[in-house]
């Protein structure tokens, strides 16, 4: 059989297709070769999740707080203690010499105890407390116990007065300054720095205070009792329905 020009070329043309075929499906392991084995399956990680973290504005830093912050102020059964400083004895007028924590405000026990807003706390049980740190630990001393002696400087002498608790008197709490704003003004141009009593940032308060919100008196029927006997009448400030 003799072959043309044009057929030898068709049947290259089919055997180069064929050849092609052949190599995209066959296997290069070859008909014998074993599969391989498949890929080991790894176990899942759970990672517990994290609380949110507070939000603050975009590009702000973070609150920052010195972890040797200076305290500011102590809060046992209803008192509220401040470092007697060299500022507020003169503030006061109180001796140069007189050592102690000034009380800043009383409620609850406190005040039926006798103290008074103004006192200087000398000593706790008989012993001398100059600092927060020392009225922290001798309330940690008597924290089961019901009553506890506290004498005060008042009016140019000492005076002492039992604190009184219905359960146990607990541990005195204490606490730095208020935070305050990144850049803001000084509070106190001449006590050193801001960070050595003051946290730095925005989420130390909530703005706007809440006692400060004011909701809009609601709409009252026109024949209701007033609901406010001593605001004046009731269309200076609500919507009255017929």
């Amino acid at each position: 059989m003799k072959w043309s020009p044009d057929s030898l070329l068709s049947a290259g043309f089919l055997g180069l297709i064929a050849l092609v075929f052949l190599a995209m499906f066959s296997s290069p392991r070859g008909v014998d070769a074993p599969l391989a084995p498949a890929p080991a399956v790894q176990p899942r990680t759970i990672v517990p999740a994290q609380p949110p973290a507070p939000e603050t504005a975009p590009g702000s830093p973070a609150p920052f707080i010195n972890p040797k912050a200076r305290l500011s102020e102590g809060h046992w059964k209803g008192l509220e203690a401040l470092p007697l400083s060299a500022e507020l004895k003169q503030k006061l007028r109180l001796p140069m010499e007189l050592e102690g924590l000034l009380v800043d405000e009383v409620t609850l026990n406190a005040a039926r105890a006798g103290l008074l807003a103004g006192d200087v706390i000398v000593t706790i049980n008989g012993r001398a407390v100059n600092t927060l740190e020392a009225m922290v630990e001798e309330s940690r001393k008597v924290q089961m116990s019901k009553s506890v002696p506290i004498t005060v400087y008042r009016a140019g002498r000492l005076q002492t007065f039992l604190l009184v608790a219905r359960t146990n008197l607990g541990l005195a709490q204490v606490e730095t300054a208020p935070m305050i704003l990144p850049g803001d003004i000084m509070p106190h141009p001449y006590r050193g720095p801001c960070t050595q009593c003051h946290p730095i940032g925005s989420t130390g308060h909530i703005v706007p205070d809440p006692d400060g919100v004011i909701l809009p008196p609601p709409p009252i029927r026109a024949d209701a009792a007033a609901p406010h006997k001593d605001r004046g009448p009731c269309q200076a400030c609500h919507p009255i329905i017929q």
